[in-house]
């Protein structure tokens, strides 16, 4: 059998495995299941960790069987943020703090005063907000002490899965920089942060580049597994950056759309250019797993999300099962294609868990407007699809005037949203740019795998991995007229929405929210 790789992709939603053959070009396997989220109190949202192993050693088992003794190496892209608190025996001693579990708001609002907002940036490329590795961790020194008397590591999620494959500590530079913890400019972990934060750098694990062999499969994880002992355990990276370079989105200025529960946009440039506006704007600039390449990265954490949860709203009906999941969807991208262009002006603010770039503004609410009688449930969900477009656009618009980017380049677009062809078309008539929708089984898995095959030495290059990659592509052209009606919709309206409802969404806030969960709700 041709030699092959496996690729991981442990995911908010679901944790997936490819196998990949590196001499067609094709994924031959996916196996794929879902990742359960525990609310042990309103607002809380957690994981736990050997849940999420057997997930990881289960959709390796079937993704590899009859062929396990053919992979090369192994490498995982992850969600970040969240991680595994372990001691020197490996045992977890605590639940995995989901990437967006609003709990360490308190912890993350100390660094305005002990550094400031700029100094954070310049250092870590990253805006203070709650969610980053550093404040969970302070988190849990206070409020789970037990914890953090026997901690050892702290292991993102890409990071526990290398180390419950190879028992190796180790991570990369796109998901360390998640942590707010590593200075960009020498790829190590920050001394000035680690000191405010009151932590050791030895609770983090080693960064090195993507694509770099760490390790090999210990015959503990073989058993679990199926895997050989012996495979090439391989870094691999923050999943929305790993999915932008199996799409093959890694020329300088390449602008790669992400698309599923949270969508995010990257813009990958050759250096380090950290700026008060970018900063201002709330936009990520941090290391991509490509050697020596940095990115730009704004993002909206309910994009698939926020149409999901309007259509359990808007379709009461749906039941779990597959079939039925599928005959829902239809039946709303139905609806929402058979509503008019710009929704009968129905318009949303895509703010469902508060607005990122260009506003980073957690206090900001979702919101419909100009809902009335005449209006069906087609209407708001073509408006949902509608708001986050000009999101998008909006963010374009900003980005373009930071960077030296084209200001009508294509949209390199992937993910389980990207197989809405009614949302790609308006997307390409709200941006007026091309979107190229590349047809990937599992990107950030798919990506994984191409980082493991670099660490393996299958392939010489980045470049040439990337080149490997066989990429059925749909194109969606701009429609002049619709892009023009848009355009009119975008700026009489759309761009106006934040500002309208800012003073009532903080009012709210004020008066049902405290520390990212509503009052009276313990």
């Amino acid at each position: 059998m041709a030699e092959l790789l496996l690729g991981l992709d442990i995911g908010t939603t679901n944790t997936k495995a490819v196998v990949y053959e590196p001499a067609s070009g094709q994924v031959i396997a996916v196996a794929s299941r879902p990742t359960s989220t525990h609310h042990p109190r309103p607002g809380w949202s957690e994981y736990d960790p050997a849940e999420v192993w057997t997930n990881i050693a289960a959709v390796i088992r079937e993704a590899t069987a009859g062929r396990a003794d053919s992979v090369r190496a192994v490498a995982a892209g992850s969600m970040a943020e969240a991680g595994v608190p372990i001691d020197r025996e490996g045992r977890y001693l605590y639940p995995i703090i989901v990437w967006y579990d609003p709990r360490s708001e308190p912890q993350g609002r100390r660094w305005y005063d002990w550094l400031g907002s700029e100094r954070c940036f310049e250092v870590t490329g990253h805006p203070i907000q709650a969610k980053w590795s550093v404040n969970k961790l302070m988190w849990l020194r206070e409020n789970a002490p037990e914890t953090t008397r026997h901690l050892h590591k702290w292991l993102c999620m890409q990071d526990f899965a290398t180390f419950k494959l190879s028992g190796v500590y180790a991570t990369d530079y796109s998901m360390a920089s998640r942590t707010f913890a590593l200075d960009q400019r020498t790829l190590s972990w920050s001394p000035e942060i680690l000191s405010l934060a009151e932590l050791s750098p030895d609770v983090f694990p080693t960064p090195h580049q993507s694509g770099t062999q760490v390790g090999e499969v210990t015959p503990e994880a073989a058993a679990a597994t199926g895997l050989r002992v012996g495979t090439k355990v391989v870094t691999g990276g923050h999943d929305h950056l790993v999915g932008s370079f199996a799409a093959g989105a890694t020329g300088k200025g390449t602008v790669a759309n992400s698309m599923g529960t949270a969508e995010a946009c990257l813009v990958m440039v050759d250096g380090y250019m950290p700026t008060e506006r970018m900063l201002r704007q709330g936009y990520c600039h941090y290391a991509h797993v490509v050697p020596e390449h940095f990115v730009v990265h704004f993002g909206n954490v309910a994009s698939g999300g926020l149409f999901e949860w309007a259509l359990r709203q808007y379709w009461p009906e749906v039941d779990e099962s597959p079939e039925g999941r599928q005959r829902a969807y239809q039946d709303a991208f139905a609806a929402a294609g058979a509503a008019p262009l710009g929704s009968g002006g129905v318009f949303w603010t895509p703010h469902l868990r508060g607005a990122g770039s260009p506003w980073f503004d957690d206090r900001a609410k979702a919101a419909i407007i100009g809902l009335t009688d005449a209006h069906g449930r087609g209407h708001v969900l073509r408006a949902v699809m509608e708001a986050l477009c000009y999101w998008q656009r909006e963010n374009l618009e900003a980005v373009s005037q930071l960077l030296d980017v084209p200001r009508d380049g294509d949209l390199v677009a992937y993910g389980g949203s990207t197989r809405s062809a009614l949302w790609m078309q308006i997307k390409a008539d709200v941006t007026g740019r091309r979107v190229r929708v590349v047809e990937l089984a599992e990107a950030v898995a798919q990506g994984a795998a191409l980082l493991a095959g670099i660490g393996a030495g299958v392939f010489p290059s980045f470049q040439a991995a990337a080149d490997s990659v066989q990429r059925p592509t749909t194109l969606y052209e701009p429609i002049p007229a619709h892009t023009e009606q848009y355009a009119e919709y975008y700026e009489k309206i759309y761009r106006h929405l934040y500002y309208a409802i800012q003073e009532v969404n903080y009012k709210i806030h004020e008066a049902f929210w405290s520390e990212g969960k509503l009052k009276g709700q313990t």
